[in-house]
């Protein structure tokens, strides 16, 4: 019986020290990085603003290939309609591996834009409007993927703002202040 006990008291010791042992050292657990599964919200708001950016960019540069009245933004709608595909294609991937699930489509004030875009079709005011709202999304969608490289936690998705950078970089100075960049 004294035996039975003594295993007893035993491990309940061992698991009270283990405890105890676990408790000091959660802090330097908790200072180490992020597992690679773990999403911020930051990482879900990435994921889920490029997504809805995309549609909206992919949509809005369709509509410009009958709209426009200039090659030069019918041109540069052609290329974010191509380069916004492959963005969105790596966003859906990397969400679909963290178990982000994104909306199935663009927010309500990106379709409003959308519409008050197509009233405008065939315009010159057409052109200056699509350019116009191009930069401003596209200075949007740069500050979001600044934050979320200075301080997103999941490195997926910190590598697709990184890859992705550079692209809407490059498509902010095609529309530059409202104005085609060819």
């Amino acid at each position: 019986m004294y035996t039975t006990r003594f295993r007893a008291c035993s491990a309940a010791v061992c698991a009270a020290t283990l405890c105890v042992m676990g408790a000091t050292s959660l802090p330097a657990l908790a200072s180490s990085s992020p597992s690679p599964s773990a999403v911020s919200p930051l990482d879900k708001q990435l994921l889920t603003a490029a997504h809805q950016g995309n549609l909206w960019e992919i949509a809005t540069s369709q509509q410009a290939q009958s709209a426009a009245t200039t090659a030069c933004v019918k041109r540069v709608g052609a290329d974010f309609i191509r380069d916004h595909r492959t963005l969105d294609a790596g966003v859906v991937k990397t969400a679909a591996q963290l178990g982000v699930t994104l909306p199935s489509g663009q927010t309500a004030a990106q379709l409003r834009q959308t519409a008050a875009l197509k009233s405008l079709a065939g315009t010159s005011a057409y052109d200056a409007a699509w350019l116009k709202a191009q930069y401003s999304a596209h200075v949007q969608t740069l500050a979001l993927i600044d934050k979320e490289i200075a301080s997103g936690t999941n490195p997926l998705v910190k590598s697709l703002a990184k890859s992705a950078r550079p692209v809407v970089a490059r498509h902010t100075q095609m529309v530059n202040r409202g104005v085609c960049h060819a």
